[in-house]
């Protein structure tokens, strides 16, 4: 109960006239408890000396309870002549737990301080996708991830591959990159531009598997590989790219006007 209730339930009984004499008797519990007017206590910060208002002073005897004024002080009025143990709260600051005495005899005010305590805030954990660059050890795998994550091509994520492990990988990149085919389980793409050809003049992707390229049109004699007999189990990551600005320097060869598949196998 707040300190202003407690003195109107003792006003509206006609106390009044016992307080200001400085002191009267309240019945509790059919116990007299004597009550005195009250000496001061003022709480200030610590650190700036600044009174605080607000504060919270809780009697724990008696449950009463008052707020400090403006001036950082209230009157002990609520606490009986034989003392007792307070509670001295404010949001932001150390709560204290103090004995003290109110007895006649006791006029000397009292000074709390109380000390500011910094908020922490909960700690914000973060977690990578399974297949972030992050989640990898290979370099390759790691640049694979970031040029995913940049959005230029066509790409397979390892997670979406191990859904198709128990398949071969000419169905799923038939599924999953447009603007290629298949002719014999060969992968044929169409020219920049969008010219076709017909079968006597297929266009074949040049196609590398870990950085190394293992088919291009420069490779002659080489049949293009077949991609009925590569396992999906056996790869992290599959990109495409059509051709022009956006293909990795890197892969963008003379020979790469069909389009560039790049393999990147499993970490094991």
């Amino acid at each position: 109960m707040r300190a202003h209730r407690w003195v109107e339930r003792f006003l509206v009984g006609g106390l009044a006239a016992a307080l200001s004499a400085g002191s009267l008797t309240a019945q509790s519990n059919d116990a007299p408890v004597r009550v005195n007017r009250g000496r001061l206590l003022g709480v200030f910060d610590e650190q700036t000396g600044q009174p605080l208002e607000g504060v919270e002073v809780r009697n724990l005897f008696n449950g009463l309870s008052v707020l400090t004024t403006v001036t950082g002080t209230v009157s002990l009025f609520f606490v009986d002549t034989t003392g007792a143990m307070l509670t001295v709260r404010k949001l932001g600051y150390e709560p204290l737990t103090i004995a003290v005495g109110n007895a006649p005899s006791d006029t000397v005010p009292i000074t709390l301080t109380l000390k500011r305590v910094a908020h922490v805030l909960p700690a914000v954990v973060t977690k990578a996708k399974a297949d972030s660059a992050a989640h990898y050890i290979s370099p390759s795998l790691r640049a694979f991830e970031e040029r995913r994550h940049q959005g230029f091509g066509h790409f397979i994520s390892e997670s979406d591959l191990r859904k198709y492990d128990s398949e071969q990988l000419d169905g799923v990149l038939a599924q999953h990159v447009p603007g290629v085919y298949f002719v014999r389980s060969r992968l044929v793409a169409h020219r920049v531009g969008g010219n076709s050809f017909v079968d006597r003049s297929l266009c074949y992707v040049t196609v590398y598997v870990d950085g190394v390229v293992t088919y291009s049109k420069r490779m002659s004699g080489l049949a293009p590989p077949d991609f009925r007999q590569m396992n999906v189990s056996d790869y992290a990551g599959v990109e495409f790219y059509a051709g022009g600005a956006t293909m990795p320097v890197q892969y963008n060869a003379t020979d790469s006007g069909c389009g560039v598949l790049l393999l990147w196998t499993r970490e094991r």
